[in-house]
């Protein structure tokens, strides 16, 4: 009897480890850098891409890509600089799976925002909401925001997922000031909805010398958390590397960011902020040689995430 007691006590911790390992998804974020063109000229053109200075690189490694996505095993990802949509979907039920579906908001620009998520673990509920007022215009070629309304199957934590990839340059900063003031309406607007659960991923191109200030008033204003502020914290500097194009060298920053509404803190596992690919190690630079691969192959960006519970939902 006293032998079955601790097969008891000690299987039983590892029995809730289990259930609460099953009972937990990951949301990120993943700007893909052209796909699938990534740095192939020849390829853009034929997407119709008219860039001032062509690359002359390799197309996206896309083996390469989703054998790192399927290791990572993020159960929603909101993507940026998706070219092809179609190859996309493709690619994810290829290498991570049939139940990967790809959902993404329609505009006259080359570059789309959407989702990829496992439909076998998130159901979308309802149809997805394009906000055209982040792209300040209906015909403008700047991305708009995009909205998917996700929950955890069965039954279980349900939230507003929004993907946006803001102007970019040090010189847009006027315009992004524009897209967040737009921004910052639509989640208003969320925060009085019946579900207040919110979730704001993307690439925010915080590269002006207001930093991190270009966003921070606005999000400390509506009470989001800065969820990657955590890799500041941490001194893990990376989740973009900006290329110099006078020499072989890369140098870490942060632009892709996510934020969760005060209600989704609730339901978001604490200090659970990580970055995949090669800005996993945390290194701030690297110069010719030193350059990883994963650069060349497969994005200027790295994957961004956090997991929540998805067995319960307090609202």
């Amino acid at each position: 009897m006293r032998i079955r007691k601790i097969l008891f006590l000690i299987l039983l911790p590892l029995a809730l480890l289990a259930q609460e390992n099953k009972a937990i998804i990951q949301v990120g974020s993943f700007n893909m850098e052209w796909f699938p063109c990534k740095d192939n000229g020849e390829m853009m053109k034929k997407y119709g891409i008219t860039l001032r200075n062509l690359p002359h690189g390799n197309a996206t490694d896309i083996p390469a890509m989703f054998g790192m996505l399927k290791k990572l095993d993020i159960e929603l990802l909101g993507v940026v600089e998706v070219v092809d949509p179609k190859v996309l979907e493709e690619s994810a039920q290829k290498y991570l799976g049939p139940q990967y579906k790809v959902i993404y908001a329609p505009s006259p620009g080359s570059q789309k925002v959407g989702f990829v998520y496992d439909s076998s673990v998130l159901e979308l509920k309802g149809q997805p909401e394009v906000y055209y007022s982040v792209a300040l215009k209906p015909d403008s070629w700047l991305r708009p925001a995009f909205r998917g309304y996700f929950k955890y199957k069965p039954n279980g934590f349900d939230f507003n997922a929004i993907i946006c990839h803001l102007k970019a340059g040090p010189n847009g900063w006027k315009t992004r000031n524009k897209q967040w003031q737009a921004l910052q309406e639509i989640l208003t607007n969320l925060e009085n909805s019946s579900d207040k659960d919110i979730v704001v991923m993307g690439d925010f191109n915080n590269v002006s010398k207001l930093g991190f200030n270009e966003f921070l008033p606005r999000i400390q204003k509506l009470h989001f958390y800065w969820a990657t502020g955590l890799l500041v914290k941490e001194h893990l500097y990376s989740d973009y590397w900006q290329p110099d194009y006078n020499e072989p060298y890369i140098k870490g920053s942060l632009i892709d960011q996510i934020f969760v509404s005060p209600d989704a803190k609730f339901e978001l596992l604490p200090n659970s902020t990580e970055v995949g690919g090669a800005c996993a190690k945390g290194v701030p630079e690297y110069r010719g040689r030193q350059i990883p691969d994963y650069f060349e192959k497969i994005s200027d960006h790295c994957p961004v995430w956090v997991s929540f519970r998805a067995d319960q939902d307090n609202d």
